[in-house]
């Protein structure tokens, strides 16, 4: 009793800071790792913080991938970072240091400046203070995420999922091509290149039979919101080194949201210069979405090889988008059949079919 007295509360780290090593565990171990600074945050600058106001959010993603309840009074360790999620919040770093959102369930904080009609009102924290690094600085998750290795000798094939929107079905789409290429007998690492830290995606793809996962927490970055396109480019080449290390014979890549946001199309855009993926598979919600999304992935170059996501959600609204692509309109169940996905991943679309889309 004495002991947990001392020991003061409990610390709930979470999972958009999972890269941190030695986090204090409570109240007690805290003292003397706080800077005393209120200068206005930068994007994934670390704080530990008070909850003040139950909103949205009523449980955290921690660094053990457990999602705890959230209290009142509870103390949780966050980072700060921007939010673009169409459907939930966007958010910003704020100006200054002061009451603000969580704004993730993963634990990224911020100011929300906007949000879906059916959205709560977010979850309230009062910051403590900045947590200190070895130098008495700052700490920020930059200081402890992964560095790109050397190039691998030999390539694992790159599968790119991309989607029309957020809540396209990617995850879904991304899991069931796991799933299928695992069952054949291939080796499979996953990742996510972009989105806000939580870990429930990279869960599903793990669930699925991938070896190993990352996302782009293990670069650094609490969110991917506002990054520069170097800062997306490293991001990549942190991600898919490191998977290829197991020497896996694919690399099943997802990125967030939709192929009209920024930085969806700054990595399009990356991919256009470099040609990193060998196959990209396009989930969409509905049939216009086929039509216009083909039209926009065109340009990019990316060998787009089968349409999937919420659009394939039944045979009738598979056969109503299958009438305006030449690409085959596949549910997620097909992509999960061994011998059908690994007969897909050897395909290539020509020019001829891209351009009939």
């Amino acid at each position: 009793m004495v002991k947990n007295r001392l020991q003061g509360r409990e610390i709930k780290w979470s999972y958009a800071t999972h890269v941190l090593e030695d986090a204090p565990r409570n109240e007690h171990e805290l003292q003397g790792r706080l800077k005393d600074d209120r200068d206005p945050p930068c994007a994934n600058d670390v704080i530990v913080a008070e909850v003040v106001e139950i909103g949205r959010h009523k449980r955290i993603g921690t660094a053990s991938l457990r999602r705890c309840h959230l209290l009142s009074g509870d103390l949780v360790g966050v980072a700060y970072g921007n939010r673009y999620a169409t459907r939930q919040y966007e958010g910003r770093v704020p100006d200054s240091f002061g009451p603000c959102h969580l704004i993730g369930g993963g634990g990224v904080c911020g100011e929300v400046v906007g949000m879906a009609g059916d959205m709560n009102t977010p979850t309230v924290l009062r910051p403590l203070g900045y947590l200190r690094n070895g130098k008495g600085e700052r700490l920020n998750l930059q200081e402890h995420g992964l560095r790109p290795l050397p190039e691998p000798t030999v390539k694992p094939k790159v599968i790119l999922v991309v989607g029309s929107a957020m809540d396209s079905g990617k995850t879904t789409v991304a899991a069931s091509i796991i799933h299928g290429l695992s069952r054949s007998g291939s080796v499979v690492c996953a990742g996510k290149l972009t989105g806000t830290a939580a870990s429930k995606d990279l869960l599903l793809m793990k669930d699925s039979g991938a070896v190993h996962v990352l996302d782009f927490t293990n670069a650094g970055h609490s969110s991917t919101a506002q990054c520069s396109q170097e800062e997306l480019w490293n991001i990549f080449l942190t991600i898919t080194s490191h998977l290829a290390v197991p020497g896996p014979d694919y690399i099943v890549l997802e990125i967030a949201d939709g192929i009209t946001q920024r930085e969806t199309e700054l990595l399009l855009e990356l991919h256009l210069a470099h040609h990193f993926a060998d196959i990209a598979i396009y989930a969409c919600n509905d049939s216009l979405g086929v039509r216009m999304g083909l039209r926009l992935l065109r340009k990019y170059d990316l060998n787009t090889v089968a349409v999937s996501g919420c659009v394939a959600c039944s045979p009738l609204a598979t056969r109503e988008a299958q009438e305006l692509t030449h690409i085959p309109v596949l549910p997620h169940e097909q992509l999960s059949e061994p011998n059908f996905v690994s007969s897909l991943m050897n395909e290539r679309v020509d020019d001829r079919v891209r351009l009939a889309v």
